[in-house]
């Protein structure tokens, strides 16, 4: 059996979408149909039930899956042993500056170096704008971005609520004017706060823009302005006021690679990321 056929089906089983799955394994997702029908044929058995946007497994599919997860990380393990140069070298990943994720993502780091004590990681972190920019150009070879859910709801890791932020005592003016602090450049947080009180009607005013997060939670905390930031962001003396202003959207995470073809090393840290994230977030 082809090894890269068990490595598209659990691309697909992983992120439930075709064109995810394609995307991730840098193939056109008629490749990855073909692959899929050459393992359901080689097998005699059907292993996805699909529908227009996903895909779920069948019972013989969830059974696969779990021997077929054995076998990629086995496959991997020997080639680490027995070609160490595919597992080697420094893989650049980009991180969106969401200071909660790195938690369990120093996690998923951790147990990737002690399976792979040959590689090296160097993060970048950033707006997720830049990090798309960065993948373009194949200065990273993954990233974790902040997407809409609405508009690509696969292989997502995370979704998130987005929250109106305040100090324990803030009321909205009397002139009715919000003030808000913004992360500058390229934050898309910043241009959802300015888009859904234009929309809701009400008058805004930037009286900070700062470089980082961090910056911002503390002008937030002194009760100069309000923010909006993913609801593991909230921090103490800071508190949620989403009854005051208008319905935020929700925010999504997932992991892109470059256009280039990702090394090896590369693909076998998105999926210790993938494999850690999820169930942190899921719980």
């Amino acid at each position: 059996m082809d090894i890269a056929l068990l490595r598209t089906f659990s691309a697909v089983a992983t992120l439930g979408n075709f064109s995810a799955a394609a995307q991730r394994l840098n193939m056109t997702q008629s490749t990855v149909s073909q692959q899929i029908a050459r393992l359901e044929e080689h097998l005699g058995k059907q292993l996805f039930v699909r529908t227009t946007r996903r895909c779920r497994l069948t019972h013989a599919g969830d059974e696969l899956l779990e021997r077929a997860s054995k076998v990629v990380v086995l496959v991997d393990e020997m080639e680490s042993a027995f070609r160490p140069e595919l597992s080697s070298g420094t893989v650049v990943v980009g991180v969106v500056d969401d200071s909660y994720l790195f938690a369990p993502l120093t996690r998923a780091l951790a147990e990737f170096v002690e399976r792979r004590p040959t590689v090296s990681i160097e993060i970048r972190a950033g707006m997720s704008a830049d990090l798309l920019r960065e993948l373009k150009a194949h200065n990273i070879e993954l990233a974790l971005l902040r997407v809409d859910p609405e508009v690509e709801r696969a292989g997502l890791l995370q979704t998130s609520k987005l929250v109106w932020i305040s100090s324990p005592n803030w009321q909205v003016p009397a002139n009715g004017v919000i003030p808000l602090a913004v992360v500058g450049g390229t934050c898309n947080y910043q241009k959802i706060a300015l888009e859904t009180l234009r929309r809701a009607e009400l008058q805004s005013r930037r009286v900070v823009t700062c470089s980082s997060l961090e910056g911002v939670l503390e002008v937030v905390r002194a009760g100069l302005a309000v923010s909006l930031v993913p609801e593991g962001e909230l921090r103490t003396g800071i508190v949620i006021i989403n009854d005051r202003l208008p319905p935020l959207p929700h925010t999504g995470l997932k992991i892109s690679f470059s256009e280039q073809e990702p090394s090896v090393a590369a693909k076998q840290l998105a999926r210790v990321i993938e494999n850690t994230l999820q169930p942190a977030f899921a719980g």
